[in-house]
């Protein structure tokens, strides 16, 4: 059977694992993702025609295919778990939560202006659901270009559209390295940490809440 990812994605995965596959540092792996990424980000014909694969509800991209957030699709996840590439379509002013990634990634604009606000912790993270950020930095990303992300607290961001028009966003995440199933999201002005759990995670976690006070 014929796959139904476009055969430019097939194609860019397939350098991108023989890439990552030699690579054993994170810094390594961003730097080859980074000069990797741009061609890809440039070929707005490719995204063109994967939009309008999701406007006619063809199988590429799979919409059952669970994600962390509702604006996200899933493009291409390598078999080996080395990456997993991913498109995000914001409206105007989106913006997802302040969050953090159990990996690194690289992502990018593949239209319109994407903004990237970083934080860091100023508290040393003993306290339970508890966390203090601060606001390091904030830059708009330009179609093309990369910015990237380092996992846990070292990576705390958020990213979303300033602009009037719909973006495109593109992402590559490396493979997971927390052992959590979850990532953390944070709200500024309490201070307070959160689990956000994929759906298909957070399913079974209220399923076995459920279960326990069911059977208690």
């Amino acid at each position: 059977m014929t796959s139904p990812i476009p055969p430019k994605i097939q194609s860019f995965c397939k350098e991108c694992a023989h890439g990552l596959s030699d690579l054993m540092e994170n810094q390594e792996r961003i730097e080859f993702t980074q000069g990797l990424l741009p061609k890809l980000l440039r070929d707005t014909p490719l995204f063109g025609t994967i939009l309008r694969s999701l406007i006619e509800k063809k199988a590429y991209p799979d919409l059952n295919y669970p994600t962390m957030f509702d604006s996200e699709f899933i493009l291409y996840t390598d078999p080996d778990r080395l990456f997993s590439l991913r498109m995000f379509l914001w409206e105007p002013g989106a913006y997802d939560p302040i969050h953090d990634h159990n990996s690194w990634g690289v992502i990018g604009p593949a239209t319109g202006q994407l903004e990237v606000i970083n934080y860091r912790r100023n508290d040393d993270g003993s306290r339970k659901e508890y966390a203090d950020l601060i606001e390091t930095d904030r830059r708009i990303i330009l179609p093309g270009d990369t910015y990237f992300v380092l996992p846990l607290d070292n990576g705390i961001h958020r990213t979303g559209n300033p602009s009037d028009e719909t973006i495109i966003q593109v992402s590559i995440y490396g493979e997971t390295q927390a052992t959590r199933n979850h990532i953390n999201g944070f709200y500024l002005e309490s201070k307070s940490v959160y689990p956000i759990y994929a759906p298909k995670t957070k399913k079974r976690l209220l399923a076995q809440q459920a279960l326990y006070h069911l059977e208690v």
